[in-house]
C-alpha cells in the first residue's frame, strides 16, 4: 500500500485534501456544546387550576394526570409540584437514549386520556405538554428604568412582540414567565350583596352573559327583494375593555324599575392576573423570562437565534423600555471552547517545535506539520455519522491526540532519515523504511484503539460523558495510521533531501551542537541509572512499592467530583422565610438584599423573584430567588472577584441584611440539564397512605 503512494504522491495529496475539505465542511455543520448531551429526555406537563390550593390541585389534577402517565414506555421516573398558586407541573424523565419526540407523543397521549376527568377550569386553560428541562439557558429581565410601565404592561408587550417568536425557535422547550397579564378585578362588598340579595354566582353569571362578543348578522343579504343595492356585515360592541364598562354590568332589576349594577355592590379596577411572582431588576419593577431548552437542543444555536430576535425587537421598543440578559449559559460555553482552542494551537506549536529541535531539519519538520492536521480535521467527518458535537471533551481529546498522531509521522520520517544516511536516495529510502515500519504503525493504531474503544461501552452517564472523548482519540489514531501509510511516505519521497555537510551553520548549528551534547549526556546518565537498577533489582522493587503507595495515598487525599465546578458568569440565591410568611414579607427581604449585593465587587446585576422557590422550582409565598449576573471574566481577575469568593460574601450579606431569612447562595451545576442546583437531592416519601 505504501509503495503505491510513494510513486503516486499527487494521488496521496488529493486524498488528504479531500479529507481536509470534507472535515472542514462537517465541522461547520456540527453543533457546539459545553459537554456531550448527558441529560435524559425530559417531558414537562403543566397547567393551572385558578383559585385552588396545593392540596386541591394534588387531589383533582395531579393524581388524575399521573395515574395515566405512570408507566409510560421508556419512562425512568416522574416528579411533580402542586403550588398554592394553583399551578401544577410534572416532569417525566425518560431513560437515556430514548427519542425525545416520541417520548413527548407518548406522554401527550396519556394526558389526553386524563383530560376528561379534570375540572372544567383546568380544561378551559388547557394542559401543556412539551420537551423541556429545568435548566434555564437564558434568563432576561424586561424593565422600565424610569418606571413608565408597570409589570402587566411589560408582560403584555412581551406576549405580543417577543414570546411567540421565541417559542417558535427550534430547541426552545418552554419560556417560564415571571409576571402576569392584565386582569379586571371586582372587589365585592359582602354587606351590600346581602342587602340586595345578590350572590357571587349572580355576579359571575352576569359577567359571562354581558361580556360576550356576539355576531351581529348581515344587513341586505339574500334572500331580499330585487331592489336591494347594498349589503353590510354588522358589528357591535361586545367584549368590555374598561373598569367603567364592567361596573355598568346589570345584575338585577328592582320592583320599582331601577337597575342594580356591579358598581353598586363592588369596586372595579385593573391589575395583574395574579401576584404569585413580583420580579424586579436592580430594584426596578421587571418581568422575568427564563428560556428552557429541550433535552436535545443545540444550546449555542438556539440561544443565538433567541438573541437575534431580541436585538431585532429592541429597535422597535417604546421609550424607557429595556431588556437585560441576566443568565446566558452560552457565554461560558463559548469561553470554554475558546480556551480549549487556544490550548489546541499551543499544543500544535509545541509539537512542531519539539519535532524541529530533535529532527533538526526543516524539511523533516514540514511533513508532520502537514500530516497531523489531516488526521485531526478528518475526525470531524466521523462526528457527523456518530452524532457527536464539538465540545470541551472532544476538543481535549484532539489536544491529547496531537501528541499521539505525530508519533506515526515521526516513526516513518526517522526511519527514512536513517536509510538516507546509508546512501540511499529519498525514494529508495522511503520504500525500505515503509517495508520495516508499516506493520508497527498499524500495530500502534490497534493498541491505542484497544485502550480507548472499551471506554465507549461504559454504561450510564459516565459512558455518555466519556464516549465521545474515547472515540475521538480512536478515530484520530485510525486516520493517523492511514495518513502514515499514504501521505507521509509520499511527502518523504518528495520533500526529503540527502543531508549535506555543514547543513546547519551559524547560530542554529551551534545551538543544535550544544543541544545534542546535552541530550547525549542526559541519555548516558539515564542509561547509567537504569543499569544500576537492573543490578539492584530489590531496590527497584522497593522504589515501585513506594511510588504505588504514594499514588494510593494521593488518591485518598485529593478530593473527587464528577466534573469540576466552573465559574459560569452567574450564580443563584435561594431566600427562605419561616413557613406561612406572606409574599409581601418575602418581597421586603429581597428588596433589602438587592442593593446590598450590588455593592459587592464583581456583581453586574441582580434579578429578584419573590414567590419563586428555586429549590422546588415552583411558587411559594415564603420563598424567593435571586439570579446574580457577574461582570465579564476579564474584569474579574482578583481572588476577591472569583465566583466562590462572591458566593461566600453573599452568605455574609444575607446574615447582616436579612437575619430573619435563610439566604443560601450557590454556584450553578457544571453539567447543564441535570438540575438547577449541584450536589445531591434527598426527598422524604410518605408510604403510609
Amino acid at each position: 500500500m505504501a509503495k503505491f503512494f510513494i510513486h503516486r504522491p499527487i494521488f496521496a495529496i488529493v486524498i488528504s485534501l479531500l479529507i481536509v475539505i470534507i472535515g472542514v465542511l462537517a465541522a461547520f455543520q456540527l453543533p457546539i456544546a459545553q459537554y456531550p448531551q448527558i441529560s435524559p429526555p425530559t417531558i414537562s406537563v403543566s397547567t393551572t387550576y385558578v383559585g385552588a390550593n396545593a392540596k386541591t390541585v394534588n387531589d383533582t389534577v395531579a393524581q388524575v394526570i399521573e395515574q395515566q402517565v405512570n408507566g409510560t414506555q421508556g419512562m425512568d421516573y416522574m416528579s411533580s409540584t402542586a403550588a398554592d398558586s394553583g399551578r401544577y407541573s410534572l416532569s417525566v424523565v425518560f431513560n437515556l437514549g430514548t427519542d425525545g419526540d416520541m417520548d413527548a407523543v407518548k406522554v401527550q397521549n396519556n394526558v389526553a386520556i386524563a383530560n376528561a376527568s379534570l375540572p372544567e377550569s383546568v380544561k378551559t386553560r388547557g394542559v401543556t405538554t412539551s420537551k423541556s428541562s429545568n435548566d434555564m439557558a437564558l434568563m432576561m429581565a424586561m424593565y422600565s428604568p424610569n418606571n413608565t410601565y408597570d409589570r402587566p404592561w411589560m408582560k403584555n408587550y412581551a406576549d405580543i412582540y417577543l414570546l411567540d417568536q421565541i417559542k417558535r425557535v427550534d430547541g426552545v422547550g418552554d419560556v417560564m414567565v415571571f409576571g402576569a397579564n392584565h386582569a379586571m378585578r371586582i372587589w365585592v362588598n359582602p354587606a351590600k350583596m346581602a342587602e340586595m340579595n345578590i350572590t357571587s354566582a349572580d355576579v359571575m353569571a352576569a359577567i359571562n352573559e354581558q361580556n360576550v362578543q356576539a355576531p351581529a348578522g348581515t344587513v341586505g343579504a339574500a334572500p331580499v327583494s330585487d331592489s336591494q343595492e347594498k349589503q353590510a356585515t354588522g358589528k357591535i360592541d361586545g367584549r368590555l375593555t374598561s373598569a367603567e364598562e364592567f361596573g355598568n354590568i346589570i345584575l338585577k332589576a328592582t320592583p320599582d324599575g331601577q337597575y342594580v349594577r356591579i358598581k353598586d355592590i363592588a369596586r372595579v379596577d385593573t391589575g395583574a392576573e395574579d401576584y404569585n411572582f413580583i420580579p424586579s431588576y436592580n430594584g426596578m419593577d421587571a418581568v422575568g423570562f427564563g428560556i428552557q431548552l429541550t433535552s436535545d437542543a443545540n444550546a449555542m444555536t438556539t440561544v443565538a437565534e433567541v438573541k437575534k430576535i431580541l436585538e431585532d425587537a429592541k429597535k422597535d421598543f417604546p421609550p424607557d423600555l429595556e431588556i437585560k440578559e441576566i443568565v446566558d449559559s452560552t457565554k461560558f460555553i463559548g469561553a470554554s471552547i475558546n480556551e480549549v482552542v487556544h490550548t489546541f494551537i499551543e499544543a500544535l506549536v509545541l509539537v512542531v517545535l519539539v519535532v524541529f529541535v530533535f529532527l533538526q531539519n526543516w524539511r523533516a519538520t514540514l511533513i508532520p506539520l502537514l500530516a497531523v492536521p489531516v488526521s485531526l480535521i478528518g475526525t470531524f467527518i466521523a462526528f457527523t455519522f456518530l452524532g457527536f458535537s464539538i465540545n470541551t471533551l472532544t476538543l481535549f481529546a484532539m489536544v491529547l491526540a496531537i501528541g499521539l498522531v505525530v508519533d506515526d509521522a515521526i516513526v516513518v520520517i526517522e526511519n527514512v532519515e536513517a536509510h538516507m544516511e546509508k546512501g540511499l536516495n529519498p525514494v529508495d529510502a522511503t520504500e525500505r523504511a515503509m517495508d520495516e515500519v508499516q506493520g508497527p504503525v498499524v500495530a500502534i493504531a490497534f493498541v491505542l484503539a484497544a485502550v480507548f474503544v472499551p471506554v465507549a461501552f461504559l454504561g450510564g452517564m459516565m459512558g455518555v460523558l466519556y464516549r465521545q472523548f474515547a472515540l475521538t482519540i480512536a478515530i484520530s489514531m485510525a486516520l493517523s495510521a492511514f495518513v502514515a501509510l499514504t501521505l507521509t511516505p509520499a511527502l518523504c519521497a518528495t520533500i526529503l533531501k540527502p543531508h549535506e555537510k555543514n547543513e546547519n551553520e551559524g547560530v542554529l548549528g551551534r545551538f543544535f551542537d550544544k543541544f545534542n551534547e546535552a541530550f547525549n549526556r542526559m541519555r548516558l546518565s539515564y542509561q547509567g541509572v537504569v543499569g544500576w537498577f537492573i543490578g539492584h533489582i530489590k531496590v527497584a522493587l522497593v522504589f515501585v512499592v513506594i511510588v504505588c503507595g504514594l499514588t494510593g495515598l494521593l488518591y485518598k487525599i485529593v478530593p473527587s467530583t464528577f466534573v469540576p465546578d466552573e465559574d459560569q458568569g452567574y450564580y443563584a440565591v435561594a431566600v427562605n422565610l419561616p413557613e406561612g410568611a406572606s409574599l409581601n414579607q418575602t418581597t421586603k427581604v429581597i428588596d433589602k438584599l438587592i442593593p446590598a449585593l450590588l455593592q459587592v465587587e464583581g456583581i453586574d446585576g441582580v434579578m429578584g423573584i419573590p414567590g419563586f422557590d428555586i429549590m422546588a422550582f415552583s411558587g411559594k409565598s415564603s420563598a424567593g430567588a435571586m439570579f446574580v449576573g457577574l461582570k465579564p471574566w476579564a474584569d474579574r481577575t482578583t481572588a476577591e472577584t472569583q465566583i466562590n469568593a462572591i458566593v461566600m460574601k453573599t452568605f455574609g450579606v444575607g446574615a447582616m441584611v436579612a437575619p430573619e431569612a435563610r439566604v443560601i447562595a450557590f454556584n450553578m451545576p457544571a453539567l447543564p440539564g441535570l438540575g438547577t442546583v449541584g450536589g445531591w437531592q434527598m426527598e422524604l416519601q410518605d408510604l403510609s397512605g
